[in-house]
């Protein structure tokens, strides 16, 4: 070999040396560059999350703050967010917190059954317990539906906790019903004279039953107010009341006082809480007056939504706190019966009593009485609920 291609094999080997150090260094580089932007894309995301979470603690705080309980809403929010509903906390309940027997919410004494009709008890009686969701009925008897005659029924209710309560009904088959005696009418004159006083005003409540209303002349009879029903969950389906837009306008351009109650059949809260923004959509913001009623009635097949006293008062709670997301304020719609065995309204919402009485008996505290559900008033062809505010207790 020549001393030129030794030169030339050296300089070769050197431009390899330089060349693999190039390469080393360019790559070293790439990996810096990557990994700072990596550290800086990780230090900017952990600053935005801890940011989102201020920013969602601060739309919390505010939220709560701003779920007005004022009766009267003029803005109300047209969407809740989840920060803004607070949910109740659901406790699984087991055997051992079971403290009560189970009861009958619907025990008719005796019962009147077409001659030839089909019997099956779960339609007339209802029952309930603290705990267990479904407790176990047995029916002592039989009815033979097939003759006529009185057929005496032992009823006995057991939870899974071991308590148990005993009943008993009649049952009459009959070939013709015997009609109950008429329950007589009330004129909004008459309720004036009886239950109006500088502490009252008096009202009544609707829904598609009334049909058309002429509200000028139910303002001139001397009605106050009108608390409508906007819809409700009927079989597990939504509804908007197909008189409720006529009737919230008419009310109101009749200068009548304005609030609405949503008819309720939920057995989870997740079915409140979509069927309050079902409402909400309905409603459209409107201003109203009182608060928004909810009126849970179907305790005659209670055992059907499968679900204990703890589940039904949460539902209520839940309502409320929904309701409060929205800007405006729920009550509690019951008669005497439920308020005392079922509801436990331990955050004291405003109740809007039904007793159908003279004088009420009812021990509870309660805004507005619903006294009559056979009223007659100008205006409406037909009967109507009478309801009696209380002012002092109307914050």
């Amino acid at each position: 070999m020549n001393n030129d291609n030794k030169k030339n094999i050296i300089f070769y080997v050197i431009g390899l040396i330089v060349m693999a150090g190039l390469v080393v260094f360019i790559t070293k580089g790439v990996k810096d560059m990557f990994s700072n932007q990596l550290t800086a894309s990780t230090e900017e995301q952990t600053s935005d999350t801890e940011d989102m979470a201020a920013i969602i603690a601060a739309d919390r705080a505010k939220a709560t703050s701003e779920a007005t309980t004022e009766v009267t809403t003029t803005e109300a929010t047209t969407e809740a967010t989840t920060q803004e509903i607070t949910t109740e906390e659901i406790k699984e309940l087991t055997t051992e917190d079971d403290v009560s027997a189970p009861i009958f919410l619907v025990l008719p004494e005796t019962l009147q059954i077409k001659q030839g009709s089909p019997f099956y008890i779960l339609d007339y009686v209802g029952f309930a317990d603290d705990v267990d969701k479904l407790p176990e009925l047995e029916v002592d008897g039989e009815v033979d539906t097939s003759a006529t005659g009185s057929y005496p029924l032992s009823l006995t209710l057991t939870d899974k906790a071991g308590h148990t309560t005993n009943a008993r009904m009649v049952v009459n088959v009959v070939t013709e019903y015997t009609s109950s005696e008429e329950k007589p009418k009330e004129d909004f004159e008459t309720f004036i004279s009886t239950y109006k006083n500088d502490n009252t005003s008096l009202g009544i409540d609707v829904s598609r039953w009334q049909e058309d209303i002429d509200f000028t002349k139910v303002k001139n009879a001397g009605c106050d107010f009108v608390i409508i029903r906007i819809g409700g969950f009927d079989d597990g389906s939504q509804y908007v009341d197909k008189y409720f837009k006529t009737n919230i306008d008419n009310a109101k351009a009749a200068g009548l006082k304005v609030g609405i109650y949503w008819h309720a059949e939920e057995n989870s809260i997740e079915q409140v809480e979509s069927n309050v923004k079902y409402m909400m959509d309905a409603l459209d913001g409107a201003e109203l007056d009182f608060p928004i009623a909810y009126d849970w009635e179907d305790f005659s097949h209670f055992p059907k939504y499968a679900m204990n006293l703890h589940d039904i008062n949460n539902c209520f709670e839940a309502f409320c706190n929904t309701v409060q997301a929205y800007g405006y304020e729920a009550c509690l719609y019951s008669s005497r019966n439920f308020l005392e065995n079922v509801w436990t309204n331990e955050k004291g919402h405003p109740v809007w009593l039904a007793n159908y009485t003279a004088s009420t008996a009812y021990a509870g505290e309660y805004y507005m009485w619903q006294q009559a559900n056979t009223g007659r008033i100008p205006g409406i062809n037909g009967d109507v609920d009478l309801n009696i505010l209380y002012l002092d207790k109307f914050k």
